[in-house]
């Protein structure tokens, strides 16, 4: 008796699967993309602003990565209708579905090579400001201070008037921290730097103790007088505590981004690569829409 083979071509079912699986995979490369073009033009903005490029870099050609990514972006918007008419019209012939199928193949790899290109122009910029805030030219060398690592958020010193809140806390008194920090909110004459660390170390305190919404809105205000100020290493740091509230709130994609335009910090760099590791983690084991996975523009 002979047995009949098994098909090998897969069923309209499985092609119908399959381009769900797609749409939400270029779906997730274009979200990934934003949050890429979104840390490209921040650190474009540091480096410019600060007079870091070096004459003879090539700047021009830095400069049209982010345009490429830009023109794709703006693109996808607007993208045929070839990938949605198969399955938009009633019972769409097995053709059709294979069609679309390889459409859609088509535009993850080409969004995966961007994604290559958005990569490495990030690599430079964070090179670039890194180099600038370390040897730049009128940039003053400090002498590094020892410091310690408080709550696992929070690095000390990091400003004179803070020390009392900062060894109440590392002495197990958070509560006692906190309080003493507010009172010194409530001062007139605070440096813009003072001012900054205040504000954000209220937030790592509240974060702690799991007041995470209080947390977030004093790391905004933070990075509100910072980047009022023009004052970027600042802005970095409020990106940071930004980036450790929106893990604890669960929005994976937007803590990244935060992340990534703190990595350039002094004393910083091997927390920021633990948590960013971590969140890298977390999505890859998350469906393509969960909300986590989501970059809220709006909020940035």
């Amino acid at each position: 008796m002979q047995v009949a083979r098994p098909s090998q071509n897969p069923s309209y079912d499985d092609l119908l699967k399959t381009i769900d699986y797609l749409r939400a995979k270029r779906r997730a490369q274009l979200q990934h993309l934003q949050i890429s073009y979104r840390t490209i033009q921040e650190l474009r903005q540091q480096a410019r602003r600060a007079n870091m490029l070096k004459q003879g870099k090539s700047i021009q050609q830095i400069s049209e990565i982010p345009r490429c990514l830009s023109d794709l972006l703006h693109d996808h918007q607007h993208l045929p209708a070839v990938a949605n008419r198969a399955t938009c019209v009633q019972n769409p012939s097995y053709d059709n579905l294979l069609a679309t199928i390889q459409y859609l193949m088509n535009d993850c790899r080409s969004l995966s090579q961007h994604q290559t290109l958005a990569f490495k122009t990030i690599q430079e910029f964070l090179e670039q400001v890194r180099y600038a805030y370390t040897f730049g030219p009128g940039v003053p060398r400090s002498v590094a201070k020892p410091s310690t690592w408080i709550g696992g958020s929070w690095l000390a010193p990091s400003a004179d008037i803070l020390v009392p809140a900062e060894t109440l806390w590392q002495n197990s008194n958070a509560k006692g921290a906190l309080a003493l920090v507010e009172s010194v909110l409530v001062r007139h004459d605070l440096t813009v730097q003072d001012d900054v660390h205040a504000n954000l170390l209220v937030s790592a305190i509240k974060r702690v103790l799991g007041d995470v919404g209080q947390a977030s809105k004093c790391a905004e205000d933070a990075l509100v007088i910072a980047r009022e100020a023009d004052d970027y290493m600042l802005a970095s740091k409020a990106q940071f505590h930004r980036g450790l509230c929106f893990f604890n709130q669960h929005q994976y994609a937007q803590a990244h981004f935060c992340f990534a335009l703190a990595s350039h910090l002094d004393g910083y760099q091997e927390h920021i690569e633990v948590n960013s590791l971590l969140v890298e983690d977390i999505c890859r084991q998350l469906p393509l829409d969960h909300p986590g996975r989501r970059l809220d523009l709006t909020s940035l």
